[in-house]
């Protein structure tokens, strides 16, 4: 670069001050431009921000090479200046370089410290110096322009040191983005310090006195050419400011959006979690009473029951399992939508849970007078692995449906297989009936939650509306498909297809589909019914056992083709007759065979769908001999087994699979002793009943903290069955506790709750506890899952569980006040001193109630409040006061839904208003009778010492045996007692037991004995 002294003589320079004006202007745009590219580089977090680092580094360097170009044309000499095209072109890199390492540094350095901002200050600088330098250059001039050295270092330095100021405000501007002139002003100062760099530059340039203009053919003249650029330049940095303007405020708009999109997502899970609370705390209030229902129900079918009492008694059962099931399908809708639904993959026979589904769904069809036709091939593979639960839960809701929607004609379910190797097989399920059928709009939302095919079916038909819903659900879980087709008036066809992986088939486990081939290969069976469907499957399924079958569509076919085949010498030897047919009937048909006296068959099997013994009591009727009776639908291990037990029976036993029973289960629990922690009377009483009924021995305990101190004292408990929800201590805590103790590490503890929402067996298992018993309590289930981890250290003597007696009714009390005595006898079994006890202890616990809630509330503590109210609820269900109940539930809500003081007080006056008649009934009913002594013979004290001694002895064995018999004793023993020094001792002992706090009444038994024994 070419310098000259101060002393040579050099050309008069001056500037045009619009020009000057026009370059600051530029700077200062620019210099908005560039604070505004530098935020949106600093927060930019997508992949986007390579574009806008490239596209702010050519606007930032544009616009700081517009403003030094307008700058230079601001110069005035004595001569026309022109500028080369390549040089200034090239000149605008060293700007555009230098604002793409500046922004870079903005962007990465979040928290620039004094290093920072005076490398970028050194990087602007440079960069605004070469540009300057460099454009200088492109003057077209001879001689060329002679630079004055000190006065570029001075430039230099001034282009560095107030560069600090500029990337100071450039590094604060986009980190700490504040109000607009906030901006302005940063710009302002920006761009000032920009065109100061530039002019200082501009005092070391130096123009000889004889320089004149050479242009060259790549030349461009001066003229006109501020004009252009301020244009151009304007243009640029206007669109970039623009952009970077309309940028921000869509982040802003996008911000609030997601602050809104957060907030509407805190608020839905806020919303599920309260959904899930609600359902969690329903299924425990509606699960814990309909134990009682099932449970009891169940109980109740086990002894001796006339016709009329059986008939009602199943269908309440039968109802009440209809009601669990709705409950089920709406917290298995809960629990797919909050992605808890878990599918499992275990070994399973297939014709296994097409039996349950029979099982399940036969008595509905029969209902209705429907045939129910199940269709499995023979070459469909049987053993699978997959989750046979979820399974049979897809096919029960289809057969459910199927059946509600038909009201003639039939249903079929059948399988094929689509495809079947080695490992592998992909089955297709079809569920079809002949019923109302749907239009293809309504195919195309029913598997929607809460749909039905259209409005009036919900009033028609009932339901719920998610059964498809939770199907379609299951089988994308189990990686299958499913679909529906159907037409208006002809019925639908429901259809899915699952993988399932194959099991390695022994012999022992394919012999159950064929174990009859020999015995039955080539015996000629006559299979008449008038369905067709029905007739052409059993048909098969006998033709695949070895048999020789032919059909009969009809009574009147059957007797004609029997006594042909009699005549011609080669006479049936088994017939599977329908029940019901046009015509004749099947036992008809039969009557008429056995009076023709045709050879027929060795064996005559009824075929039905509807109660086995109506078909055996019309039989017996009409003096026809019947072998077996098969219940429709005929599965091929149903019809296996029928003919096994009526031609090969020794066969069919010896190749029967052996499987885990329930009663297989119980006997191996038999002798063993468990800790039943259970707060709920109710329940109390029928765990024990069941549990007695196993041979089992139990000890009760009312909460987890009674539990720890049971298991302190006592230890020798081959399991423990653990509520979930209780007062003083719940089940988590408890087992928590249990576990942190060394010496019950291995102790099975099992949960009974009738908590059944999505995590709550991973919550169970958690704690500590081995497995979950849900409630309302599966007897079978219980048992399996007990003998699963509980085995018997020491074979005790097993509870001789009695069986239970009704007893009497003669006792009852009367009419009652506010109270249904007749639905508290049922509770009780009919067992009027029970109910006499409950009806004393609800008196005796509740005197004083509205005191107590009142006290609770103005303590502050609402959590006991609605515990009070909770429990008068319970007991007051429990004895028939259905409007105490009633107000009892309004009272727990008010309190659980934190309602106005004023609310929960109104709601603890409606209480007063129907606890107070029902108390003052009771008071009557249990005050002592004011009759005439009457003389009772007296009885020798030794005599009467006996007799306490002798039923003591009887309390105490079955104390040690934790029989609930002991609550039989109670009356006896308190009448050997009364008068003498252990009346208070027995009456002690009997509150105990009728707690079934066996163990401390045992303590205080022997406590007695003890100090009876010394005296």
């Amino acid at each position: 670069m070419p310098l000259v002294n101060r002393a040579t003589e050099t050309l008069t320079t001056s500037y045009n001050l619009w020009l000057v004006a026009l370059s600051v202007a530029i700077a200062v745009v620019a210099a908005y431009a560039t604070l505004g590219l530098a935020g949106r580089l600093a927060y930019s977090r997508d992949k986007s921000w390579r574009g806008w680092l490239a596209g702010g580094s050519l606007a930032m360097g544009f616009g700081i090479w517009a403003m030094h170009f307008v700058g230079m044309l601001a110069l005035r000499v004595p001569i026309e200046l022109s500028y080369q095209a390549l040089w200034t072109g090239l000149s605008m890199l060293p700007a555009t370089l230098a604002s793409a390492g500046l922004l870079m540094l903005i962007r990465k350095v979040p928290k620039p410290h004094a290093g920072h901002i005076l490398l970028g200050s050194v990087i602007l600088g440079s960069g605004i110096g070469a540009m300057h330098y460099s454009g200088m250059l492109a003057i077209e001039l001879a001689p060329p322009i002679r630079f004055d050295w000190g006065m570029v270092l001075v430039s230099v330095g001034v282009a560095v040191g107030l560069s600090i100021a500029g990337v100071w405000l450039a590094f604060r501007h986009a980190r700490q983005a504040g109000a607009a002139w906030t901006r302005a002003l940063g710009a302002l100062v920006m761009g000032c310090t920009v065109a100061a760099m530039h002019y200082t530059g501009m005092a070391a340039a130096r123009f000889a006195e004889n320089c004149v203009s050479v242009p060259s053919a790549w030349g461009l003249p001066g003229t006109g050419l501020a004009a252009a650029v301020s244009v151009l330049a304007f243009v640029v940095l206007g669109f970039t400011i623009i952009l970077t303007v309309l940028d921000a405020r869509m982040s802003e708009r996008n911000s609030e959006l997601m602050h809104d999109l957060m907030a509407a997502k805190e608020q839905a899970e806020q919303a599920a979690r309260a959904k899930s609370d609600f359902l969690a705390n329903m299924s425990h209030e509606i699960r814990t009473p309909m134990n009682a229902i099932i449970g009891m129900s169940l109980l109740a079918l086990q002894t001796d029951l006339t016709p009329r009492q059986r008939n009602y008694v199943e269908k309440a059962h039968r109802a009440a399992k209809g009601l669990l099931g709705i409950i089920n399908d709406i917290l298995d809708f809960s629990k797919i939508e909050a992605g808890k639904l878990t599918i499992e993959q275990v070994p399973f026979r297939l014709d296994q849970v097409l039996d349950d589904l029979a099982n399940q769904v036969g008595f509905k069809a029969d209902e209705k007078d429907l045939e129910l036709v199940f269709d499995l091939p023979s070459e469909v593979p049987t053993l699978l692995v997959g989750d046979p639960l979820r399974l049979g839960q897809v096919l029960l809701n289809l057969a459910n449906n199927a059946i509600k929607f038909t009201d003639r004609g039939e249903v079929t379910v059948s399988v094929r297989a689509l495809r079947a190797d080695t490992g592998h097989a992909e089955l297709q399920f079809q569920v079809r009936d002949t019923g109302i059928g749907m239009t293809p709009a309504q195919v195309e939302k029913v598997f929607e939650s809460f749909t039905q095919a259209d409005s009036s079916t919900s009033r028609r038909y009932g339901g719920t509306g998610l059964g498809l819903a939770i199907s379609r659900h299951l089988v994308s879980l189990m990686d299958g498909r499913i679909w529906a087709e159907s037409q208006p008036g002809k019925g639908s066809c429901f259809q899915f297809v699952l993988p399932f992986v194959r099991q390695t088939e022994t012999t022992d486990q394919a012999a159950p589909r064929m174990p009859l081939a020999q015995q039955l290969e080539g015996l000629r069976a006559l299979v008449v019914d008038d369905n067709a469907m029905a007739r052409d499957i059993t048909a098969a399924l006998a033709t695949e056992m070895g048999l020789k079958v032919d059909t009969a569509t009809s009574g009147e076919a059957a007797v004609k083709a029997a006594a042909e085949a009699a005549r011609g010498g080669m006479p049936y030897e088994l017939l599977l007759v329908d029940w019901k047919m046009p015509g004749i009937s099947g036992v008809e048909a039969l009557r008429q065979l056995q009076e023709q006296k045709v050879d027929h068959a060795r064996a005559s099997i009824m075929v039905t769908a509807y109660a086995r013994e109506e078909v055996m009591e019309s039989a017996r009727s009409a003096g026809v001999s019947l072998q077996a009776v098969l219940t429709k639908p005929v599965t091929p291990s149903t019809l296996l087994e029928t003919i096994g037990e009526v031609l090969a029976p020794k066969a069919a036993t010896a190749q029967a699979t052996p499987t885990l029973l329930p009663g297989a289960a119980a006997a191996a629990l038999a002798g063993a002793r468990v800790l039943l922690v259970e707060d709920n009377a109710l329940n109390q009483e029928l765990a024990l009943d069941l549990l007695a009924q196993a041979g089992l021995h139990v000890v009760v305990a009312e909460h987890g903290r009674q539990a720890l101190e049971t298991l302190a004292r006592d230890a020798d408990f081959d399991g423990v069955l653990m509520d979930c929800q209780m007062p003083v201590m719940d089940g988590f805590e408890a087992t928590r506790a249990i576990r942190a103790e060394a010496r019950w590490a291995n102790l099975p503890v099992l949960a009974m709750t009738a908590n059944a929402m999505a995590g709550d067996r991973e919550r169970v298992l958690a704690a500590g506890m081995n497995d979950h018993i849900s409630k309302p309590i599966d007897v079978d289930e219980m048992f399996v899952t007990m003998a699963r981890w509980i085995r018997p250290k020491v074979r005790r003597p097993a509870v001789v569980a009695k069986a239970a007696a009704p007893v009497p009714a003669s006792g009852a009390p009367g009419a009652l006040p506010g109270i249904d005595v007749a639905g508290g006898l049922r509770r009780t079994q009919n067992n009027a001193q029970l109910y006499r006890r409950m009806l004393d202890k609800f008196a005796s616990s509740n005197a004083r109630f509205s005191q107590a809630f009142t006290a609770a509330l103005d303590g502050g503590d609402l959590a006991l409040a609605a515990r009070l109210a909770h429990t008068l609820r319970g007991t007051a269900g429990t004895i028939g006061a259905n409007g105490v109940w009633e107000a009892a539930t309004e009272l727990e809500l008010a309190c659980n839904q934190g309602r106005a003081r004023a609310q929960q007080m109104a709601a603890l006056a409606r209480v007063g208003r129907e606890l107070s008649p029902v108390l003052a009934g009771l008071a009557t009913l249990l005050a002592p009778a004011d009759e005439p002594v009457v003389p009772v013979a007296s009885v020798p004290p030794a005599q009467a010492q006996a007799r306490l001694l002798e039923l003591a002895g009887e309390l105490r064995a079955l104390l040690l045996d934790s029989d609930p018999d002991a609550l039989n004793l109670g009356e006896a023993l308190r009448a050997a007692a009364a008068g003498s020094s252990a009346q208070p001792v027995m009456e002690e002992v009997m509150e105990a037991v009728g707690d079934y706090r066996f163990d401390e009444a045992l303590d205080a038994l022997d406590r007695w004995s003890a100090h009876h024994a010394g005296a």
